[in-house]
């Protein structure tokens, strides 16, 4: 076997399971929930190693209730103009039998993007600059 012909990024580059975006988050979780599709150039890789590390910390599996949404969902669900989930770059989570305060107080320390506080669920985006809100 010749290296000299082998692309690195081949060699160190996980297989991923038919129809997922990461190790434990599927492409059915993310797509539009009104439409069924995906955004134009999918989910942020960002987004998916936040959620990952997510699961990781908490050591728990994470439910998606809202990913991508399509533009016209989004102003159907009432959600803002200029939404990172139109854009493929925010999930709001539940992380099973963990408080979304608990989750929100672990993100809120080291997160440099979005991060919304909800009785029942988390919102986190990767925007790119800070910004915290309590819905």
């Amino acid at each position: 076997m010749k290296f000299s012909k082998m692309k690195l990024s081949n060699i160190f580059k996980p297989t991923l399971k038919r129809g997922y975006l990461s190790e434990n988050f599927k492409v059915s979780e993310f797509s539009c929930k009104g439409s069924q599709t995906m955004p134009e150039n999918g989910i942020d890789p960002r987004l998916l190693e936040l959620l990952e590390s997510i699961r990781t910390h908490f050591d728990a599996p994470i439910t998606i209730n809202s990913g991508y949404r399509s533009p016209k969902h989004n102003a159907a669900v009432g959600g803002a103009k200029g939404s990172y989930h139109v854009k493929g770059m925010a999930a709001d989570i539940v992380v099973k039998g963990v408080p979304a305060s608990k989750v929100y107080n672990y993100l809120n320390v080291f997160h440099k993007g979005g991060l919304g506080r909800y009785k029942t669920f988390t919102h986190v985006d990767v925007r790119d600059g800070k910004a915290r809100w309590q819905g």
